[in-house]
Parts: C-alpha cells; structure tokens; sequence
C-alpha cells in the first residue's frame, strides 16, 4: 500500500508536470487522496477535464499501485 504521506503530497511533491499540475488544480484536485475520493462522473462533466490528463492520472495511480483500488471503488 501506498504511504500515507505519498497520499497527501501534492502532485509537484510527486514529480507531476506543470500542466499536469495546473489542469488538477482547475478540477479541484492537489493530491492523490483527493483523487482517490473524487467522483469520477461528476469530474468527467467538470469543463476542464480531458482525457488526455485522466490518462495521465491513472498512471499516477499506477506507479503508486493505486489503480486497481481506484477502479474498485469507482464500479
């Protein structure tokens, strides 16, 4: 399981691009807790998402071997 400190770093703190960071921050989201607890039809609606970031998130997840935790709770 991912520590929980990594859960609460900002997306810079974990080596995130800038625009990767600036797009999350106009979705609402600073970190991977936050991410975790989003709701994913809601955001998905939001005027600023793309899926060129989602994509980029679930890698995030991926390499902090959150993904499938994440899919879990969106079914």
């Amino acid at each position: 399981m991912v520590e929980a400190t990594k859960l609460n770093s900002t997306f810079a703190e974990l080596g995130m691009d800038a625009s990767f960071v600036q797009q999350a921050g106009l979705l609402g989201l600073q970190t991977i807790a936050d991410v975790m607890s989003v709701n994913l039809p809601k955001l998905k609606k939001h005027p600023k998402f793309t899926y060129t970031w989602y994509a980029n998130m679930l890698d995030l997840l991926q390499a902090h071997n959150l993904l499938k935790k994440f899919q879990a709770d969106q079914l």
